[in-house]
């Protein structure tokens, strides 16, 4: 059940427990820019989608994955458990099976993802650099 009262202030939390576990005190444009994209990724491509870039392990190195990777991995796997983020290869096949045996489920949970995105974005401004 998605509550849209509370969808900001969870949204807060995502974003604290990623600047605990960051070197940095504060947003960094790079981080605030993955922010913007997984939001518009959900949007376009959908929580499945974002879940397996995540936990590729293909040769797509580069510079913009690695900005994108630290912060998709905590707000991903804090959207599915906020307690005890799941690991990359976790998460994507709990999105997986997910998506074939609770549909009606995933579509809750990317929803909540899409709404949630809007507060991450605005959240992490609040605390960029």
């Amino acid at each position: 059940m998605i509550k849209p009262e509370q969808m900001s202030l969870t949204a807060h939390q995502h974003i604290q427990n990623y600047l605990e576990n960051s070197p940095n005190p504060a947003i960094s444009k790079e981080e605030l820019n993955a922010i913007l994209r997984l939001s518009q990724h959900l949007r376009v491509f959908g929580l499945l989608s974002a879940a397996a870039y995540v936990n590729q392990t293909n040769a797509q190195g580069g510079i913009v994955r690695s900005r994108i990777l630290p912060v998709w991995k905590s707000l991903l796997g804090q959207l599915i458990n906020s307690q005890t983020p799941p690991s990359p290869e976790e998460l994507r096949e709990m999105i997986v099976q997910m998506a074939k045996d609770e549909p009606a489920k995933y579509m809750v949970t990317w929803r909540k993802a899409m709404i949630l995105s809007n507060y991450w974005n605005f959240w992490a401004r609040a605390y960029c650099a």
